[in-house]
């Protein structure tokens, strides 16, 4: 366990504690159906908590976010332009949803009736399908732009079967002249990752 983990402990901790929370659960279960005997050698706690130091948060931090208060001041700003991405970007703003699912976001993913936005399993960074209920602003967007369909994309690009390029979203940004504030910090710091349980966003 030391030989898998120590070149990852330090460097990349995320990545190293996945790696042995990952690794205790296969030896448990190896345990469980006979296949081994004794202590599990990837558990932490009165084991490996003796032999390395205690993981760190993240390495890289949070994303560099808007403080809430402008919040308001920038979704307006964006209401007043015509332009697809600032639909796009004011829906990621509006569901916490990351940049990636915004632009992967497909018609059939959505529904209108009931407002929900169901991402299937394998757009999410867990794993597993995930819903996500829908404001009146949020839902109003969707309506606007089944006016304009062309395609399976909500915010098709310029190439046909292609969605909207992630530099657009950056670009209202940049239009806005925010340089302290990226398009993924308007995503929670609690976001999907491997492992955790699906979850429902407000809006």
């Amino acid at each position: 366990m030391l030989a898998i983990l120590k070149p990852i402990w330090t460097t990349k901790p995320e990545t190293a504690s996945r790696v042995r929370g990952r690794i205790e659960k296969v030896l448990d279960a190896a345990k469980a159906k006979g296949f081994r005997e004794g202590e599990n050698p990837a558990r932490w706690r009165g084991h490996l908590d003796h032999l390395l130091p205690r993981p760190s948060k993240l390495a890289r931090g949070h994303h560099a976010a808007m403080p809430y208060d402008h919040v308001a001041a920038f979704v307006a700003g964006l209401r007043e332009q015509e332009a697809i991405a600032g639909l796009a970007l004011e829906l990621c703003i509006l569901t916490a949803a990351r940049s990636g699912e915004i632009l992967g976001l497909r018609w059939d993913e959505i529904d209108l009736d009931k407002k929900i936005w169901t991402v299937p399993a394998h757009r999410m960074k867990a794993g597993r399908e995930h819903r996500v209920p829908l404001s009146q602003r949020a839902t109003a967007i969707l309506v606007r732009l089944t006016e304009q369909r062309s395609g399976d994309f909500v915010f098709a690009g310029q190439r046909r079967g292609e969605p909207l390029s992630n530099k657009a979203l950056k670009t209202m940004m940049r239009r806005a002249k925010i340089e302290s504030a990226t398009v993924h910090g308007f995503a929670p710091a609690s976001a999907i990752g491997p492992g955790t349980k699906p979850t429902t966003r407000a809006t």
